[in-house]
């Protein structure tokens, strides 16, 4: 009878801990997306960065520098 009990009240505690966990664990993976996007996202705007700095190295006016990013946004 005492067993019975011991093995109820384990299988109650772990299906507790399980479901209280569950929800931080999730949380956690969701974070973990979010930071593999911002890098991408910052991978994206450094490569950016560098067309615009090639580009200015061709003497072009601000406002063709402008056109010709607007353009490769438009294009991604």
């Amino acid at each position: 009878m005492m067993t019975l009990l011991f093995l109820s009240l384990a299988v109650i505690i772990a299906i507790v801990v399980i479901l209280v966990s569950a929800k931080f664990i999730k949380a956690g993976f969701d974070a973990r997306s979010e930071v593999k996007d911002q890098i991408r996202n910052e991978n994206i705007s450094e490569d950016d960065e560098e067309i615009l700095d090639k580009l200015k190295n061709e003497n072009l006016t601000q406002e063709e520098l402008k056109k010709i990013y607007d353009d490769l946004k438009k294009k991604k």
